[in-house]
């Protein structure tokens, strides 16, 4: 028998895939809050930024958790040598078919756990890039740990699009907060329901796991890097809402946080 965390990290596993699988190719219609104006506009910068970082426009990157193609297509388009990891071969399978054949051999794909993978594999790369991948593990911390591991000295760091554990500052701020998110998830149910995109919504609570601990600590995130040698660089706080006028006006006018991006480099 299993010791019950084994037993749970296993289920966290298995409803990930189950997830992911009925989610398939619908996956980004099903999460406009990733393909918004406004987190369009922040995935760009992003992208620039860690380009910039990077400096080396034939770099390697490893993305862990890369779904359908969310952040890896666009890498690969600015010419980066990619691999990808997902646990869904659904998911793997849509990518694939995605990918420009002129680009496919700068492309490895394998559908593996993020944390088997980084164990098993022997390389080391110029950056590792993950995209909504923490909040689905049962232990992002040693995740982590692992993860840089995977890293060549001055290598980056990317976390990008994580649920961010809030502090509430101003409860009538957040009160305002919490009713405009109201209003964008009504409206996101009725877009659903109108273009016939079924939904799972009581399906995700071992899935994303990390979510019923409020998210993802970014400061504890950055003294876990630390301990790997990992100098912060940037960390994005920001408020992702389904559609692009919501998310412009919690962050430009309420300048409430509900995610957050980061980005840190290996010093050795």
């Amino acid at each position: 028998m299993l010791p019950a965390d084994a037993e749970l990290r296993n289920k966290i596993l298995e409803e990930n895939r189950r997830i992911h699988a009925l989610e398939n190719h619908l996956y980004l219609s099903r999460h406009p809050e990733q393909t918004n104006f406004y987190q369009r506009r922040l995935l760009r910068e992003t992208i620039k930024t860690l380009g910039r970082c990077l400096g080396n426009p034939n770099a390697e990157i490893l993305e862990l958790g890369c779904g359908t193609g969310y952040l890896y297509l666009r890498l690969l388009a600015r010419g980066y040598r990619m691999t990808g990891v997902d646990l869904s071969k659904d998911m793997i399978r849509v990518l694939e078919r995605e990918i420009p054949v002129e680009q496919k051999n700068r492309s490895r794909l394998l559908v593996m756990d993020a944390v088997e993978f980084v164990e098993q594999d022997k390389n080391q790369y110029d950056a590792v890039a993950l995209s909504a991948l923490l909040h689905h593990l049962y232990d992002y911390e040693s995740a982590i740990l692992a993860y840089c591991a995977k890293l060549r000295p001055g290598g980056l760091f990317q976390i990008f699009f994580e649920p961010l554990k809030q502090q509430i500052d101003d409860p009538a701020r957040y009160a305002v907060h919490k009713k405009l998110a109201g209003l964008d998830e009504s409206i996101y149910l009725w877009d659903m329901k109108r273009q016939k995109i079924p939904l799972f919504q009581d399906n995700y609570e071992y899935s994303d796991y990390q979510r019923q601990f409020g998210g993802i600590d970014p400061d504890r995130v950055a003294n876990i890097l630390k301990t790997c040698g990992m100098e912060t660089l940037e960390v994005k706080k920001y408020c992702a809402r389904r559609y692009g006028l919501s998310a412009w006006i919690a962050n430009e006018l309420l300048g409430t946080v509900n995610t957050f991006n980061l980005l840190a480099r290996k010093n050795r």
